[in-house]
């Protein structure tokens, strides 16, 4: 098997994987499931991964890796205020949930399916909701610093809104993919989760 024609098989394995795991869920899955999808023997898959544990480990080191690990610093990197963090933030967020559908509601019903298992995937999937949400707290509290943010407001349950609604958004536009504006609900998000939160003199500014 050459390189190339060897790489190109692992990354079939993986998004076949991620499909399968996000339409039958991760235990329902077998490898049987997945080599049928990819059209690929046992020992081809296994050439490639121990097992569906490692498999599944691989795609959320791939989650952590180009989604969150790098939202949170190209977010910190980037120069502004409050609002033009977030606004960047949200666009990012955005155009790689668009680009990687899959990838994103496959994370969020792997963690839902691993909650309570007591499994070190469930530790590894928690480690990274909670990076995401300790990245969500630190904009809030550069927000409430900046004046931006209604005082009244708690920071942690601010984070946790946000990051719900952006969940609930990614699966609501998961399901209605093909009925549904992309763009604009993209939009109606970034305003639902902004306007609720800044103080009502910054709203009239920027509206």
């Amino acid at each position: 098997m050459g390189r190339d024609k060897s790489v190109n098989v692992k990354e079939q394995i993986l998004s076949k994987g991620i499909g399968l795991f996000l339409d039958k869920g991760y235990n329902a899955t077998t490898i049987k499931d997945i080599t049928d999808a990819v059209g690929i023997t046992k020992g081809a898959f296994y050439w490639h991964f121990k097992s569906k544990d490692e498999l599944l480990e691989t795609i959320i080191n791939l989650f952590e890796t180009t989604f969150t690990n790098s939202v949170i610093q190209a977010v910190r990197d980037s120069q502004g205020t409050f609002l033009t963090k977030l606004n960047y933030s949200h666009k990012w967020v955005t155009e790689f949930a668009y680009n990687n559908r899959e990838l994103c509601v496959g994370f969020l019903t792997i963690l839902a399916e691993m909650v309570g298992s007591g499994t070190a995937i469930e530790e590894k999937t928690r480690k990274i909701y909670a990076k995401y949400l300790g990245f969500l707290r630190e904009l809030i509290v550069l927000g409430k610093k900046e004046g931006y943010i209604r005082d009244d407001l708690d920071t942690d349950m601010v984070a946790h809104a946000i990051n719900a609604l952006h969940n609930g958004c990614l699966l609501e536009w998961h399901i209605n993919y093909n009925n549904i504006n992309g763009a604009l609900f993209a939009r109606t998000y970034r305003d639902l989760s902004l306007f609720g939160i800044i103080k009502p003199e910054i709203k009239k500014k920027i509206i």
